[in-house]
């Protein structure tokens, strides 16, 4: 069987997805005042009141006093804010291919590690929804399915979803969306409508208090090929030589960057991928460990590679992975676990990976470029201890 790319299309970093939503009367000041009342997370009054535009043209000798009345302002407008208040947003938004295993489609909003960002004083607000799961897809029978997605196509499958929702607290509660101004909200209805406002369906919503409790992925009780983070460096290392052979320091580039990492060690070393080694192809059953060590020799994250023949087959890898770890609640759906890692840790500051990722790639031989043979296919898992990843979120 051929390496199907459509279901393999998986990567080890994984960002996620901000949607932007349209300008139809929805107030971001509002929304982030309900947060900050709903979730008790402080708002610096003082601060907005001396950043206000009634501040900046106040003469030096007024300028106390205006900020003083502009916070007493402030707070008042905090204090009277309704923790039932339901918002409507329309969001710029777009529906999946269909899913012939599962039957259905889905909605780009309400997958996981998806947020709609907020600007409010100055700063970004991200909004996700604890109910998204519930909204998420759209089942159908394959003889409708296939006229449902002809239409789809005929606008380019983008399309506009309203939402309406109230604030219930605070935080991303699958772990994909990180931060310290992620605001919590529960979807109350939904409506998907192509570009000229038509109403193409009505998502089923299910309340929040209704839906079975996350219980999250666990780095920590995770392991990848049976290696775990964690453990001390000592144990490790005792493990990789008796299971894989001698052991190495590896190297870790951009050394100073990668946030909390201090050392690597690693096992057969870039013997997994063709590269431009044409003496020394490597052969389906090679193996590659990268072992990433904190300052007190803490295995904090693990890589592990293997090479498997051209017949590789990507539904089964899939299967087996959902079987192993459960289903998949990461940014990247089908290929990912959460909770969202910092990706400071992975010297790329500007976005969240998650905890655990899947990936399988043909591995391109640079000799065998326009020839006819199959590729073989690397299959990589990344695991991060995300609890640990946690202190380096700012």
């Amino acid at each position: 069987m051929h390496l199907r790319t459509a279901s393999l299309a998986f990567f080890l970093l994984v960002g996620v997805v901000a949607l932007s939503a349209q300008s139809d009367g929805f107030d971001p000041d509002v929304v982030a005042m309900t947060f900050h009342k709903v979730s008790g997370t402080p708002l610096d009054t003082q601060a907005m009141a001396a950043q206000s535009q009634a501040a900046m043209r106040a003469s030096g000798f007024d300028r106390p006093d205006v900020i003083a009345a502009e916070q007493k302002r402030l707070d008042a407008q905090l204090a009277s804010m309704n923790p039932g208040r339901e918002f409507t947003i329309t969001i710029d938004d777009s529906i999946s291919q269909y899913d012939h295993n599962t039957g259905q489609f889905s909605i780009e909003l309400f997958n996981p590690g998806t947020f709609i960002p907020v600007r409010a004083f100055n700063r970004e607000y991200r909004v996700v929804f604890a109910n998204a799961a519930s909204a998420r897809a759209i089942p159908m029978p394959k003889d409708q399915a296939r006229d449902f997605d002809a239409k789809l196509n005929s606008f380019g499958r983008q399309v506009n979803t309203e939402v309406r929702f109230k604030v219930t607290g605070k935080g991303d509660p699958v772990g994909g969306v990180l931060g310290d101004l992620v605001v919590r909200g529960e979807i109350i209805a939904a409506r998907v409508l192509d570009r000229s406002g038509q109403v193409l369906l009505t998502p089923k919503v299910m309340a929040t208090s209704a839906m079975p409790a996350f219980a999250g992925f666990d780095s920590s009780k995770a392991d990848v090929a049976g290696l775990r983070i964690g453990v001390a460096k000592k144990d490790m290392e005792a493990t990789l030589t008796r299971l894989f052979g001698k052991v190495t320091p590896g190297y870790m580039s951009g050394e100073g960057s990668f946030k909390g990492f201090a050392s690597v060690i690693e096992v057969n070393s870039m013997g997994c991928r063709s590269g431009f080694n044409a003496k020394k192809k490597p052969q389906p059953g090679a193996v590659c460990v990268t072992a990433y060590l904190d300052s007190s020799d803490v295995v904090r994250m693990v890589r592990v590679e293997r090479l498997f023949p051209p017949g590789f087959d990507g539904n089964v890898f899939e299967k087996a992975l959902i079987q192993k770890y459960g289903p998949a609640t990461g940014s990247r759906r089908g290929s990912s676990w959460g909770p969202g890692v910092p990706g400071a840790v992975l010297n790329n500051p500007t976005i969240t990976v998650d905890a655990l990722t899947a990936s399988a790639a043909a591995d391109n031989d640079i000799s065998d470029l326009g020839g006819n043979r199959l590729q073989n296919v690397i299959v990589s898992l990344q695991l991060i201890d995300a609890t640990w990843a946690k202190q380096f979120a700012k």
